[in-house]
């Protein structure tokens, strides 16, 4: 049974929507160096711009089904500390805010990544309209 259309009338402030834990793979770092073969980490860790990858796999995997016509207007990350090559990274959406402006559904969610451990890799904001 698949899970329920993910609505503007489903989200609400303060409550954590939905998490995944995701470990970057062999196949996920081999696409990363084809895009960027200069880019240089320290041993033992993972590129830093990984953060975004995960954020956006884990948005697209958890926050669904969405309906179509959903717009990202605005994200912010900040990085935290390298995640390191053995890591789990969970990612966590929070609804933080919802509005109506000029007749478009705006979705604020708060967005965190740890480490199965609990340190903290990255966090932010997205700001998207909702098409229903």
């Amino acid at each position: 049974m698949s899970a329920p259309l993910l609505t503007y009338d489903r989200f609400e402030p303060g409550r954590v929507l939905r998490s995944t834990a995701e470990r970057v793979d062999d196949a996920l770092l081999a696409h990363w160096r084809a895009l960027y073969p200069h880019d240089q980490w320290a041993p033992g860790t993972l590129p830093l711009g990984l953060a975004t990858v995960l954020l956006m796999r884990a948005y697209m995997r958890t926050l669904s089904p969405r309906p179509p016509g959903n717009m990202h207007a605005r994200q912010q990350l900040r990085l935290h500390g390298a995640i390191g090559a053995d890591d789990d990274v969970v990612t966590e959406f929070e609804c933080v805010g919802k509005e109506i402006r000029r007749e478009r559904r705006y979705v604020d969610l708060a967005v965190r990544g740890t480490t199965t451990a609990g340190r903290l890799v990255f966090d932010g904001r997205m700001s998207l309209i909702w098409a229903a």
